[in-house]
């Protein structure tokens, strides 16, 4: 006999194959974005990588934050993300690394939330900022403090500065 309380079997499995499709596609994707990060690196160039990175685009393209989501390659010799969708590809070569900054905006938009801003020289000579959500950003921080960052570079929390 059929109640109006709770939920029948039909549902149950409906959302029980939602959450499973939901789970496979995240582990697939993860697993293609591994794939072609060990294509294009060596294993021994790669200090560190961050799946699920938010880039919010560079300061020098036109309009407001871009928005994508992907994977973010700390090497021994730079920065590079691939986005997961789109074929955006961005490589900072550390040499060019000119600081870091903690934000909460880019490009005069709020981001509504903490994210890492990477100060850059283009190949022009020019200042670039290229704007990341990382999970466990401190963790990043300190291993690029530890690894690529050869010579001093200011890390600055503009966030505690915007709140004063």
């Amino acid at each position: 006999m059929p109640t109006t309380n709770g939920i029948s079997n039909g549902e149950l499995i409906l959302v029980c194959g939602v959450l499973f499709a939901v789970i496979a596609y995240l582990v697939i994707s993860r697993r293609i974005e591994s794939r072609r990060i060990e294509q294009k690196f060596s294993h021994a160039d790669i200090v560190a990588t961050s799946f699920g990175v938010g880039y919010f685009g560079l300061s020098s393209e036109p309009g407001g934050p871009a928005r994508s989501s992907g994977a973010l390659v700390l090497l021994k010799d730079g920065v590079y993300y691939r986005a997961r969708l789109r074929r955006r590809e961005l490589h900072i070569p550390a040499e060019s690394l000119r600081g870091i900054d903690i934000v909460e905006s880019h490009k005069g938009k709020p981001l509504y939330q903490k994210a890492i801003a990477i100060r850059f020289s283009d190949v022009d000579a020019n200042e670039v900022t290229a704007v990341f959500r990382i999970p466990m950003p401190d963790r990043w921080l300190r291993v690029m403090r530890e690894t690529i960052l050869k010579r001093p570079i200011a890390v600055r929390d503009q966030t505690a500065e915007s709140s004063e």
